[in-house]
């Protein structure tokens, strides 16, 4: 079921984009027929393979995974974000 979503999501994207299978696995390092094949038989990719498709589609493996994007990230960088402007701002003290 996640593959299908992955797939569909991926897809989308690509007419969205106009982008080609071929350019795709030309900008990402995998062959046509390897992508082609993941898609026929409905196998998800790598999970390396899936962040260099999500990174070269301009998205998320989270929203080719769900077709939600994730603010869970977003937040968690936003925190880390203020707690490091804090301690920087009591160290000026």
């Amino acid at each position: 079921m996640e593959a299908d979503i992955f797939w569909k999501n991926v897809s989308q994207i690509m007419k969205n984009k106009k982008i080609s299978q071929e350019t795709l696995c030309e900008n990402i390092g995998i062959s046509v027929w390897t992508l082609r094949g993941s898609i026929s038989k409905q196998i998800l990719p790598r999970v390396d393979v899936a962040k260099q498709i999500a990174d070269y589609l301009g998205t998320s493996v989270d929203f080719l995974l769900t077709g939600k994007e994730s603010n869970e990230y977003k937040e968690r960088l936003d925190n880390l974000k203020n707690s490091i402007l804090k301690i920087v701002q009591e160290e000026g003290k």
